[in-house]
């Protein structure tokens, strides 16, 4: 190269930063300090913006706050929404746990079936033992009036209208069975009403007991049962037959088995 060519040549002078106007997104105004558009990474310093207003004017308005991207309070779906509590489904306690009375009278009944099985089984047992005593003593009491045993059974029939109004004194094949039948059926009834009574009252059967009973038994034939039956009775069995059988129905109360 020619040396004075390259003398006559100047030298290229450094460029120092270039002010540049920039005007801040308040409104503010101010020049910004920049390198050469050519210059390398060395002549163009970083640090003369600062960094908290270096921001250029479309990193801002492109940029969204946190606030922007976030559903606001109103439009979050809240977390009773989303889940509902298990409340809602399930029953609450007191809907599937049963009431302090409900186990105390599960636990009743059978023992109020028991104990009710057991009066009746009682209650058939002392109504066989009053059927036995009565018609013995009624059988016994019409053979000695009227010379047939059969004659008190038949004037028993008369209750539910067989018969007649006048009880045969022999045998029938139909009136006969009848009156045993409903002798028969009317003091087991009467056992089990007895047995009962005396449970609910607390009492065992004596004396007391059994004379109430054929008290009791006098008085449904007099005002429960027809006329005809105390009739034909008096006829049949005569007036101490007829109080014989009350007498029977006592005592056998009274002794009635346990």
């Amino acid at each position: 190269m020619n040396p004075e060519r390259a003398a006559g040549t100047p030298e290229p002078e450094h460029q120092g930063p270039k002010p540049v106007p920039y005007t801040y997104h308040d409104g503010r105004e101010d020049y910004l300090h920049v390198g050469r558009q050519g210059g390398t990474e060395a002549d163009q310093p970083s640090a003369l913006v600062p960094p908290s207003e270096g921001m250029s004017p479309r990193v801002e308005t492109t940029a969204l706050p946190p606030e922007a991207s976030a559903l606001p309070p109103e439009t979050a779906v809240p977390a009773e929404a989303a889940s509902p509590p298990a409340r809602a489904t399930a029953l609450p306690p007191e809907a599937t746990a049963l009431p302090p009375e409900a186990p105390r009278a599960a636990a009743q009944r059978p023992q109020q079936g028991a104990r009710m099985s057991e009066i009746v089984t009682r209650g058939l047992r002392t109504g066989a033992a009053l059927t036995a005593a009565t018609m013995c003593t009624m059988m016994a009491a019409s053979t000695l009036k009227r010379g047939s045993p059969w004659a008190s059974m038949n004037a028993m029939a008369t209750a539910v209208g067989l018969g007649g109004r006048r009880a045969s004194d022999r045998f029938d094949p139909v009136v006969t069975p009848a009156g045993v039948a409903v002798l028969a059926g009317g003091l087991l009834a009467w056992g089990i009403g007895y047995e009962k009574a005396l449970d609910a009252t607390g009492k065992r059967s004596g004396p007391l007991t059994g004379a109430l009973s054929a008290l009791g038994g006098f008085l449904f034939d007099e005002l429960i049962l027809p006329d005809r039956l105390m009739k034909n009775f008096r006829d049949k069995m005569g007036v101490l037959g007829t109080l014989g059988k009350y007498v029977a129905l006592g005592v056998a109360s009274a002794a009635a088995p346990r």
